[in-house]
């Protein structure tokens, strides 16, 4: 097989990973304002040691570089403030990067002369920009990247070579050392030529056996990124396959269902003559049987369906897709169970609601409280939940449903509110070992199957994937004996 170059696999993850190479840059803004905090308290501290010790120091330079690295980095996070809104090409990245790795190394360039150059281990700091060009440019132009970045850092050491400069030693208080009248390190290194280029040779070995060992794992990541992608497009392509053949299956089933069904209700009605109880109530076990089929089918067809739609919308926003609206989640509870009260006359269930909104959420008022959502995947929801919590409660028994405000502290915005709803039966509960496998498809637990026959095992799927399509977080806690809880949590939107 044909080896893909380096260059072509950094073009190809680019292309797919726009999003994250603008986290990446985001990064290294944030990143370079610690630096520059750190190097602010550093001026000062090492001010005071300096006139302990009798250091030499040109702070105006350090400060000097410190407000230049300040203002770039502002222009920095302006210009990426709304990166994520934008369709931006990797040619706007690398000019981004680009841009901030100049700046990085004028504003390191001037740290470096004022600190000695040799006489400090600053000119090190070249090695944080090497390793994003590797994470942002081909293997080649990270090269050309480095070796100009180095060539800039030891720049004032040649000038201070040639006397172009004044030479600054942090060792001595006068501006302008003579190589003659000091015998610093400094000082021997550039007085000799032999040594200054083996010093030149030995830091620019350094910085390029450090490119190529960021390059070579930086390269073997992007291969293994690119594996996974192409093994996700496959497993999107294969999952797509077997969904419409599952749906081919079951339209398929469903013609000849409706059929017998039709069949049943015209002898169930007399139309085909006189029937005996002995056959009527063989009749109707098959009709019951029918119901259970037509039932697995429409919950098969309905899980597929919302299942194309979470793998074909997995990459977009889904809090910007066109069909979802504000809902007043909680009018929409309070309408839901009185549509579906009925369902619970046959059990005798006492149906309860307990909403604890007043005290946590402070930015609601006049009892608003919007989601962005569907009627169709709410109604699949809640519907599913509140029909398991029927079914699997006993006779003359009570369903709680709670609606309360709880803040999500694991988000970068701490104050963000989630609504949530709790639908508390108190019927035959679930084995804790069970507890993890009741969202998987066609599975029943096995006190569950025993106490009511007519359960798909589709159900409790078809409402983790509602939840994913609608960027909730669904919840499980259950006692075998005492009773199931589901709580399933909305953010709020203002409105």
């Amino acid at each position: 097989m044909k080896a893909v170059s380096s260059e072509h696999i950094i073009h190809c993850i680019q292309d797919i990973h726009v999003k994250e190479l603008v986290k990446r840059l985001n990064w290294s803004v944030s990143i370079r304002w610690y630096y520059i905090a750190f190097s602010s308290l550093l001026i000062v501290l090492v001010y005071f040691l300096a006139q302990a010790h009798a250091i030499s120091l040109h702070f105006e330079f350090l400060i000097i570089a410190n407000l230049f690295l300040f203002c770039c980095n502002l222009l920095y996070q302006y210009q990426l403030r709304y990166s994520y809104d934008k369709c931006l090409s990797t040619f706007d990245l690398r000019s981004y990067l680009i841009l901030q790795i100049i700046t990085d190394y004028l504003a390191l360039t001037l740290v470096v002369y004022t600190l000695g150059s040799i006489e400090t281990p600053i000119i090190l700091m070249i090695i944080p920009n090497t390793i994003l060009a590797t994470l942002f440019f081909t293997p080649r132009q990270s090269l050309i990247i480095a070796i100009s970045g180095l060539l800039m850092v030891i720049s004032p050491l040649i000038l201070e070579y040639f006397q172009l400069i004044p030479v600054i030693s942090i060792f001595n208080h006068s501006l302008n050392v003579s190589f003659e009248s000091n015998l610093s390190f400094k000082t021997t290194i550039l007085a000799n030529p032999t040594l200054l280029s083996g010093y030149i040779f030995i830091l620019f070995s350094c910085v390029i056996f450090c490119w190529y060992l960021l390059c070579s794992i930086t390269t073997r990541l992007i291969n293994n990124e690119l594996e996974l992608e192409r093994s996700y497009q496959d497993m999107i392509r294969l999952d797509k396959e077997k969904t419409h053949a599952t749906l081919r299956s079951t339209h398929e089933l469903k013609a000849p269902l409706a059929a017998i069904k039709n069949y049943i209700y015209t002898m169930n009605a007399g139309y085909a003559g006189e029937i005996n109880a002995k056959v009527l109530k063989i009749i109707n076990r098959i009709n019951k049987r029918c119901d259970y089929l037509l039932n697995n089918v429409t919950d098969i067809i309905k899980l597929g369906n919302l299942k194309s739609y979470v793998v074909l919308d997995a990459r977009t926003d889904k809090e910007e897709n066109n069909q979802f609206y504000p809902v007043n989640i909680e009018q929409y509870i309070n309408e839901f169970v009185d549509k579906s009260k009925a369902l619970s006359c046959e059990k005798n269930l006492t149906i309860t609601i307990d909403k604890q909104l007043n005290q946590s959420s402070s930015n609601q008022t006049d009892s608003k409280y919007y989601i962005m959502a569907n009627d169709e995947n709410l109604q699949l929801i809640f519907t599913n939940l509140f029909t398991n919590a029927i079914n699997y409660s006993h006779t003359n028994g009570i369903i709680n449903i709670i609606i309360c405000i709880k803040e999500r502290g694991e988000t970068e915005n701490n104050n963000q509110h989630l609504i949530c709803v709790s639908i508390k039966d108190h019927g035959i509960g679930i084995e804790q070992k069970q507890i993890d496998k009741v969202f998987e498809e066609h599975y029943r637990c096995n006190n569950a199957a025993q106490f009511y026959e007519g359960g798909t095992g589709l159900g409790l799927s078809i409402v983790k994937v509602c939840s994913q399509i609608l960027n909730a977080d669904i919840d499980i806690d259950s006692t075998l004996n005492e009773g199931t809880t589901f709580t399933i949590c909305f953010k709020l939107i203002s409105k």
